[in-house]
């Protein structure tokens, strides 16, 4: 049962661990989307189709930790308004 535990909890790690550049792309061209210049959050959401819609709801939710990661990672990296390399 111990190495069981083990396996599940390296597998969620992993995961938790690949899924974080990911979700770093996904807010970085979300945030770069052209139809969401000058618009708040619920018109830019309104405004797509049902089926993106889904998609970005879906992959916000799936991927919670990493999301939450990625999303702090983001906000540090741009708080000033700069990009650092």
């Amino acid at each position: 049962m111990s190495s069981e535990m083990w396996i599940i909890a390296s597998v969620l790690v992993a995961a938790f661990l690949i899924m974080i550049p990911v979700q770093y792309r996904y807010i970085a061209a979300l945030k770069e989307d052209p139809r969401r210049q000058g618009v708040d959050q619920e018109t830019y959401y309104n405004n797509m189709s049902f089926q993106e819609e889904q998609l970005h709801y879906n992959t916000q939710v799936l991927f919670l930790p990493s999301t939450m990661v990625a999303s702090w990672i983001y906000n540090w990296r741009h708080k000033s308004g700069k990009t650092t390399k």
